[in-house]
């Protein structure tokens, strides 16, 4: 049985440099809560959430930013993992009302959500970003996409779920 709990963030980072199919680079912080997925001291699976990333949701809501999955997981690690994050987050953070996750629709097909009890509440298209210019009302520039254009553009199904 696979334990998740509370890791550092900069384990991971760097499991999520490792192990993410197509966004691996992150920042080292600020994040809000990280977890990892673990069994007899081997680590199968990270998370690391945050406040949402659109200006426009609520505060109150806590997006999984990232997650990775070690390719000898367990079959299942993924969702099991997001369940009992559920179930940290619930008990240790009441303020939170409700999770927020992002699919990338090129890559992944939601299994994982679907699996944990998640629902899909809405679809992105996918666009070009032309971050050449200046940022619309200021001099400053875009910052750079360390992980290229490609995932910034894809389409995106945001599942959510109440803690």
């Amino acid at each position: 049985m696979l334990t998740v709990e509370p890791a550092p963030p900069v384990l991971c980072a760097a499991l999520v440099a490792a192990w993410h199919s197509r966004l691996p680079h992150v920042q080292l912080a600020p994040w809000r809560v990280c977890f990892a997925s673990h069994y007899q001291g081997t680590v199968f699976g990270v998370a690391l959430w945050n406040n949402p990333s659109a200006r426009t949701l609520p505060p109150d809501w806590l997006e999984l930013r990232r997650m990775a999955v070690a390719p000898d997981a367990p079959h299942c690690a993924a969702s099991h993992m997001l369940a009992r994050m559920r179930a940290w987050i619930r008990q240790n953070m009441p303020d939170v009302t409700r999770l927020i996750s992002y699919q990338d629709q090129e890559v992944h097909t939601g299994t994982i959500y679907l699996a944990a009890g998640w629902t899909p509440a809405w679809e992105t298209k996918a666009r070009v970003r032309d971050r050449s210019k200046p940022r619309n009302g200021t001099r400053r520039p875009y910052r750079t996409d360390a992980n290229g254009s490609a995932p910034a553009g894809a389409a995106k199904t945001r599942w959510e779920v109440a803690p």
